[in-house]
């Protein structure tokens, strides 16, 4: 078994802790000696390490922060660090093959791999020898010459990436060595999940003032007011100290809050290197982080950047529209509409004043009606989808100008979008200004839809635009026949709609029919009938659904959100893997999942790590079991 276990996922990054004991420990801070206090470490070293690592005994332990009321529980307390002789060096260029595959050879006769620290050069990450090492239950392994290559953005991307698509989440990834504060958000969101206070040590003796994104000379530097800048004589190394534990402490909280991307994308500005790397991950690895990325969530996203057009949340949920939308049968007229401040859209001023206009054509205009916003970086928001994350959390600065990519993203989506519409469909832009222009005409050149604009000359909100839309659709709607039969209630559409995205296609049809009966309104969480049985809620705080196992049963060969398992029932309150046979590769973190047996459901559970990595794992949890079964006496 081993050692740890991953408590969430977001991208590479994970909250890992002691599988026994559930003692967070990953983000964290080792400290290269024990410490007076253990406060804002996750583990110390036993022996002082000098700041060089130039060189150092052969036998060391690494002991874990773990309550004293926890330790009998642990499967160990300290991690033991053995056998090689380059712990971490700059020999690791000169290391020969030979040197690497002896150590190997003579790790993986250690008994009990979970507790010994694992070496790894980044030279020899495609090695065979280190593969044998992955079928171990080694916990940890000790990533060195990373620092060698954070002048080559491209090199490394390739090296974490590939490291992290080999390794499984139950094993952890430290970076030993002097490693600047200011590129911890951005290395956790690559996946290393422990650093050292060495550069602590290392520029305090040469005389220099650390904050959290730049080192400073002793003899000029911002003013500080810590505990240790107010001692007299002042305290370097403390201050340098906390400076570090600080930034872990804030890298670890975003995390938690799943806001880490949104901090990375604010920290890579003080580096050219790592944001370049960011550009190049987005570029050719957004799938690697797509798959591990949640897609339930009630964080606001903050879009600050054209980074975030490429943010793995905004990336997932443009490919869920593209593949799982479809429009509601019997539409006819499509209306096209701006964004606004205000989420979800239907409760701004702007979006109320555009729902007046439509009243205006009458209620015969409402079967006939399909309405998407066009915004950035989203690029299309289905109006039955505004409530989901995450369309009603995400923020952006509004400039009023589009840059070209976000033209380029957004006319694509909504060209494969409307692609689902008949080709009789009218399409009414009711959009003003740079962009959204832009947008329209693409559509005019790329489609044989009639497009009919209402607001070119002046702003969506003018009276004027406004009599224009409800006169245009009022007109509309008594030469377009809608068909009774096909009409779906809004309130149904909505939910037809979420499960599709959230279970897969066609799931919401075989779900929600007209007979469905809602309770209660938002914004309390939505409970949904289906002839007087209790059969899903819709939660408020995410805009997502949750259903009883044996409704997903009727949707087991359709979804997307499955998880063999080896047993005929649930038993505990967790999804172990060892238990696991095969699981989806579409699933997310955060996910509701359906564990299954011989095809039938037997629990729904939310997930912890994403699908794929749901395959890799040998020990730890899997996901939380939220409904189970009832098992027949």
């Amino acid at each position: 078994m081993r050692f740890f276990q991953p408590l969430s996922q977001h991208g590479l990054a994970r909250v890992l802790a002691e599988t026994r004991t559930r003692t967070h420990l990953s983000p964290g801070l080792i400290a290269i000696e024990k410490p007076i206090k253990s406060d804002g470490y996750s583990g110390f070293f036993d022996i002082v390490l000098p700041p060089s690592y130039s060189s150092t005994e052969k036998n060391f332990n690494l002991h874990w922060n773990i309550l004293e009321a926890k330790k009998d529980k642990a499967l160990t307390t300290s991690f033991s660090h053995s056998l090689q002789p380059f712990y971490p060096s700059s020999v690791v260029a000169e290391l020969s093959e030979k040197d690497f595959q002896s150590y190997t050879e003579k790790f993986l006769e250690l008994e009990d791999a979970h507790k010994h620290i694992y070496t790894l050069p980044i030279s020899f990450i495609n090695s065979a020898h280190f593969d044998s090492v992955l079928d171990t239950d080694v916990s940890l392994i000790s990533l060195i010459g990373l620092d060698k290559i954070f002048n080559n953005q491209r090199k490394l991307a390739e090296v974490l990436i590939g490291l992290k698509e080999k390794v499984s989440p139950d094993i952890a990834i430290y970076l030993p060595g002097p490693t600047s504060p200011a590129h911890y958000s951005f290395l956790t969101y690559m996946g290393i999940d422990f650093f050292d206070n060495s550069l602590a040590y290392h520029v305090s003796k040469k005389g220099y003032f650390v904050l959290e994104d730049k080192s400073y000379f002793l003899s000029k530097h911002p003013d500080c007011y810590c505990q240790y800048c107010t001692q007299d004589p002042r305290n370097i190394l403390g201050h340098n100290d906390l400076m570090m534990k600080n930034e872990i402490a804030k890298v670890r909280f975003a995390l938690e809050e799943g806001i880490l991307r949104e901090l990375v994308e604010k920290d890579i500005h003080k580096s050219v290197t790592f944001a370049a790397t960011l550009k190049h991950l987005d570029n050719n690895y957004s799938n690697v982080f797509r798959q591990r990325t949640p897609i339930i969530s009630s964080s606001k996203l903050k879009c600050i950047g054209e980074e975030s057009l490429t943010h793995p949340v905004i990336i997932e949920y443009r490919e869920r529209i593209r593949t799982r939308f479809e429009p509601a049968p019997g539409k006819k007229i499509v209306l096209l509409l701006p964004c606004s401040a205000k989420k979800p859209y239907s409760f701004s001023r702007t979006h109320m004043r555009f729902r007046g206009a439509i009243k205006k054509a009458g209620k015969q205009i409402f079967p006939l009606l399909s309405e998407i916003i066009v915004t950035s970086p989203l690029s299309v928001v289905p109006r039955e989808l505004e409530n989901i994350y995450p369309a009603r959390f995400y923020d952006i600065p509004v400039s009023g100008v589009w840059s070209e990519k976000e033209i380029e993203i957004t006319s694509r989506l909504l060209l494969d979008v409307l692609a689902h519409y008949p080709k009789n469909t009218k399409i009414v832009n009711h959009m003003h200004g740079h962009g959204y222009q832009q947008i329209v005409d693409v559509v005019k050149e790329k489609t044989s839809f009639e497009v009919i604009d209402t607001a070119v000359e002046k702003s969506p909100t003018d009276q004027n635009s406004l009599n224009e839309l409800g006169e245009v659709l009022s007109n509309l709607s008594k030469d377009l026949m809608y068909d009774r039969e096909k009409y779906v209630p809004s309130k149904i559409r909505k939910l037809q709609a979420t499960a599709d995205f959230q279970y897969g296609k066609g799931t919401g049809q075989i779900l929600f029919s007209r007979d469905i009966k809602i309770r209660s309104k938002y914004p309390k969480d939505l409970q949904i009938f289906r002839e007087k049985k209790h059969i899903a809620t819709l939660s408020s705080r995410t805009g997502y659904l949750s259903i009883l196992p044996d409704i997903a049963q009727e949707i087991i060969d359709t979804t997307l959100n499955k998880l063999e398992f080896g047993a005929e029932y649930v038993s505990g309150s967790n999804i172990y893997a060892p238990g696991r046979i095969k699981a989806d590769e579409t699933i997310l973190p955060n996910d509701e999942i359906f564990i299954i047996h011989e095809n039938r459901v037997i629990a729904t559970a939310k997930a912890i790590v994403s699908g794929v990595d749901m395959n890799k794992m040998t020990s730890g949890s899997l996901a939380v079991t939220k409904k189970k079964l009832k098992v027949k006496q």
